[in-house]
């Protein structure tokens, strides 16, 4: 049983360097029966630099053959432990360090030539033979990677789900207390709590719903992990505050849930704007309201509270007409 190939997509990459490592040996084993003294690995760097006329900078040769730098340096460690290659400092820039072959480098790579015009030869017959144009389906791959990175991919898969386990809800009387435990957790790492802070986070019933506005919670697996305000300003405006997440949810898409909720929860109530306060220090909440649509605003337009933590405020708006 081949486990590796049952696992289908999940395992792809581990498929494909499993078929590279086979590929590899293959040519290794060429190199072996042929008395060559060489190693696959060593191809893309050596093959380079036997090509060009002159010296090749490590960054030119990472730039090449679309390698990291280190990578680079590694390989030529071991063709210059070998012999095969020289490294010298670039007499105008003292920074670059120059690799070309050395003369044993040249003799090998005479005697390779028309070993590899083989390997070529034989590999196109391969492929041809799998049914596959193995160069076309390489460089559709590297293209959509130029494109969007796997990875990319990979973590919006994981955030959209993450999105889709959290649950909001408004505000219930036995959230209170989470309510104000979330946010003075907040206020004590970034800031400090202050009196009209313990005025809120105290009555949210009286300072917050009666005065026509809400709050929500956010739940993942049953648990309270944020939560979030909207304070009613005026007929078509409301203020986005007393927004917390529970440090161990930081990053599991609850602080863009709530405030998708509060913001659908303005237009459902035929609000203009939105407005909020937040700090040029807080840069992952910054970029949280500024994927939601805000716009740093001149003016603040929100509730007329007085904070220590003002004097360096950045005040957003998101104009809903």
């Amino acid at each position: 049983m081949d486990f590796i190939q049952k696992t289908g997509y999940l395992a792809v990459a581990s498929r494909l360097k499993r078929l590279t490592d086979r590929l590899l040996s293959g040519g290794s084993e060429v190199y072996k029966a042929l008395r060559l003294e060489f190693e696959p690995r060593w191809f893309s760097l050596f093959y380079l630099l036997q090509s060009k006329d002159g010296p090749v900078s490590i960054l030119e040769a990472a730039d090449a053959l679309r390698v990291s730098h280190p990578a680079v340096i590694q390989t030529a460690k071991i063709l210059m432990r070998q012999g095969l290659i020289a490294s010298r400092q670039d007499k105008v820039d003292r920074r670059k360090r120059l690799l070309s072959l050395t003369p044993r480098g040249r003799r090998l790579a005479e005697d390779l030539l028309p070993v590899w015009e083989c390997f070529a030869q034989a590999a196109k017959e391969f492929f041809r033979d799998a049914g596959v144009d193995m160069l076309d389906v390489l460089r559709r791959v590297e293209k959509k990677l130029d494109e969007e990175d796997l990875s990319l991919r990979i973590l919006k898969k994981i955030k959209n789900r993450q999105y889709e386990a959290v649950e909001i809800i408004d505000f219930r009387p036995e959230h209170k207390d989470r309510f104000r435990k979330l946010n003075e957790a907040w206020l004590k790492k970034h800031f400090k709590v202050e009196p009209a802070d313990r005025k809120m986070l105290g009555d949210p019933e009286g300072e917050i719903l009666s005065k026509g506005g809400f709050i929500f919670f956010a739940i993942i697996r049953g648990e309270v992990v944020g939560t979030a305000a909207l304070l009613k300003l005026g007929e078509e405006t409301y203020e986005l505050a007393k927004m917390a997440v529970a440090e161990p949810a930081q990053g599991k898409q609850a602080g863009r849930k709530l405030l998708d909720a509060a913001i659908a929860r303005a237009r459902g109530k035929k609000a203009r704007t939105i407005v909020l306060k937040t700090d040029k220090c807080l840069r992952v909440a910054l970029n949280l309201y500024r994927r939601g649509g805000f716009r740093v605003s001149r003016t603040p337009g929100v509730a007329s509270e007085h904070f220590k933590r003002e004097k360096t405020a950045t005040y957003m708006r998101l104009d809903l007409a």
